[in-house]
């Protein structure tokens, strides 16, 4: 019994990977769903350690945008290197000032693509 209970963790955990893939524009219509989006990234590295990820545009003109606090910031270590390149972001998508937002805690989180 145990095992299957285990087996069926593993499976929720990776949940993630058969997320919906949607476009960042349409990311506000899936708040609280657990999606994927794809969309150029553009990184901003704040002073304080925290680490934004925005999709298909930047600042308040990208339509989503992942965080990654500064104490994740840590498992993230390349994530500069995402800058202007094309990536599939997935997790639950949240809201931050009004705007779609998915919370990064888990470098597998995002690829390239």
């Amino acid at each position: 019994m145990k095992r299957i209970a285990l087996a069926l963790s593993a499976i929720i955990a990776a949940a993630p990977v058969w997320a919906e893939t949607i476009k960042p524009q349409d990311a506000h219509a899936h708040i609280g769903e657990t999606a994927t989006i794809v969309g150029r990234a553009s990184i901003q590295e704040m002073p304080s350690g925290e680490v934004y990820l925005d999709i298909a545009g930047r600042g308040d003109d990208a339509p989503v945008s992942a965080y990654v606090s500064r104490w994740n910031r840590d498992r993230f270590p390349l994530i500069a290197h995402l800058d202007g390149k094309m990536v599939k972001v997935t997790g639950v998508i949240g809201s931050f000032r009004y705007r779609p937002e998915i919370f990064l805690t888990d470098p597998a989180q995002i690829a390239v693509k």
